[in-house]
This record gives structure tokens, sequence and C-alpha cells, in this order.
């Protein structure tokens, strides 16, 4: 710094300021350091500067699948708005194990993150570690999964609404036994997916039946096997909402075993939308969550309590879904 400051012709303290943003600086001035800093290839010691102020700069993210085309996408939107508030990203993947996002959590504090974004692992009981945890020194947003009761930042999509969007689609387009296949009900998003179903239904005045409702579970086996015996009842759904992507790929499974497709066997609309289900023949009728949007939001979120700039003490935000239709529920 000091060199970088002979070379610029001003104080240390400029330098300082410039690097550290911790106060104003002239144009002049500051185009004089960014330039010696340039022309010294000058990068900071962050871990010095970790000790000194506390921060690293860094974020941790556990994701419970990365395998799964949703979660890079609310990577991304949160990569980028991270990037531009000049923090770094760390990732972790749990591959749904709460085991595996404990160990990545205590990773992440040992690295001494400034905070972290958790897409949890589906678990019924939030686990003693987040209990515990202080979000004064290390402030968490839960983002697309959480946990009622505990506290922290939630950013979501409308999983209600996303739902009723999809069911009420079907029931205009004359169908009437309508299956799903939903997330585990022991989770808040299980139960949401379900809602909005059930709310379609009752509108249309359209009773609800047991044996239409299967549980399912974040596996593509859970999706092929719930499909297979909905379709082998004796008056089976002409109809099926999927309540994310994995589900849908293991229905898409089993109609390919049973030599059928859709719509003509069967209308399937899937709750989460990828870009290759509009180059299927025939395309799939999905509903769109903001993935990107999610990631971004939660990022913006964290970056806020970590700068001191959020008001409220615990914000939850619920971002549109909205129905994009194609060729398997028209």
């Amino acid at each position: 710094m000091r060199d970088i400051a002979a070379r610029a012709q001003v104080s240390t303290a400029t330098v300082s300021h410039v690097i550290n943003e911790s106060a104003y600086v002239g144009p002049q001035l500051r185009e004089r350091v960014l330039k010696a800093i340039q022309e010294l290839n000058y990068h900071p010691n962050w871990t010095a500067r970790s000790l000194r102020t506390k921060r690293t700069k860094t974020v941790g993210m556990i994701i419970p699948d990365i395998s799964n085309p949703f979660f890079p996408a609310v990577v991304r939107g949160a990569e980028d708005v991270l990037n531009r508030a000049g923090y770094t990203l760390l990732i972790g993947n749990s591959e749904n194990d709460p085991a595996k996002e404990e160990n990545y959590y205590h990773a992440f504090l040992q690295k001494r993150v400034d905070g972290l974004l958790l897409v949890a692992s589906p678990t019924v009981k939030p686990p003693a570690y987040l209990k515990q945890h202080n979000l004064e020194e290390h402030p968490v947003v839960y983002v697309d999964r959480w946990f009622p009761g505990l506290r922290g930042d939630v950013v979501l999509a409308d999983n209600v609404g996303g739902s009723y969007l999809a069911v009420r689609h079907m029931l205009n387009a004359g169908h009437r036994r309508i299956g799903i296949i939903t997330l585990p009900l022991s989770l808040p998003g299980g139960r949401l997916r379900l809602k909005g179903y059930l709310q379609a239904l009752q509108e249309y005045g359209v009773p609800a039946e047991k044996e239409l409702i299967r549980e399912g579970r974040f596996d593509l086996h859970s999706g092929y096997e719930q499909t297979l015996a909905l379709l082998r009842m004796k008056t089976p759904p002409t109809g099926l909402f999927l309540s994310n992507l994995v589900l849908t790929m293991g229905c898409m499974q089993a109609l390919a075993e049973l030599g059928m497709c859709f719509p003509r066997d069967l209308a399937v609309i899937s709750f989460d939308d990828v870009d290759w289900f509009a180059l299927m023949r025939p395309s799939i009728t999905a509903v769109a969550q903001p993935a990107y949007g999610l990631g971004a939001t939660g990022a913006r979120v964290l970056v806020e309590r970590l700068t001191g700039t959020a008001n409220e003490p615990r914000r939850r935000i619920v971002l549109k879904t909205e129905l994009v239709v194609r060729d398997s529920c028209p």
C-alpha cells in the first residue's frame, strides 16, 4: 500500500479508503490510486484483512441436489448478486442428506464466512445446530425450503398459487379425475403445493379423492412408482400434477414403460420448468418457478443483513410463479 501511495502521490490513508471504500475519495484521486493498483498488480491480503475487520467477504451456500437443474439456476442468481456486492460464494452440495448438510455448515463457519444461504435438506424438525445458530454473528437466509418457527429470513416461490394455477388449467380443459404426486407432506412446501391442488378442486366443486393423492419423495423412483400406481387404478386419472421436476421425470419413465404418451393417454403438468421441456415432442406444460430470482433475492436480503441496511427483524418474501402452457396439457 505504501508503494501504491508513492506511485499515485497520495497518502496511505487515501489508498486504504479507496480499497476499503471506508471514506469518500474524489474521482481524480481515486482514479490515480486505481491506476497505481493496476500497474503494480496489487491484490489485497484477504486473510490479514479479515483478522482486522472480522469479515471475509465470503458467503456459504448449501443446496440439496446439484444434479437437479433447478438448483444451479438458484446458485447463479445468488452468485451474480453477491459478486456485484464484492462477495465470493462457496457452494456445498448436501445430496439431501442432513448429516452432510451439517458438515458443510460447520466447515463454512470454520472458514469464517460472513453469512449463509441455505436450501435445507428434507427433515421434519429443524436440526439442533440451526436452533443454536447465532444470527447476529452469521445471518442466515432460507431459500425455497425453510423451517417454521426458526428465526432467519425466508425467500420462496408461491407454492399454493402455482399449484392452483396448474390444477385450474386441467379443470378448465375438462379433466375431473386429477391425480397429484406430492412432495413429502411432512415438509411445508409439500403441504402448500397440496393446498393449491385442493383449493382448485374445491372451487370447481370436484371432490378430492384420497386415492388420487400420492406422496412422493425427492427422487425419480418415487415419481415412477406412484405414477404406475395411479395408472393401474380401476378408474385411473385423466390428468396428473407432479409437484417437482424429479417427480415429473419419474412419471415420464413410467409412461414410456407402459407405451403411453401425453396428452393422448394422460394430461401432465409439472411444478418446475426447465428449458428442455419446451424442446420435447410433445412439450411439457409446467409451473415456472423464478429459480434465478430465488437465489438473487436471497442473496440481496443477506447482503442487506451483512451491511446493516435491513430494517425488519425477519423477512418472508414470496415470489410469483406462472403457468407455461404446452402440449402435455394444452
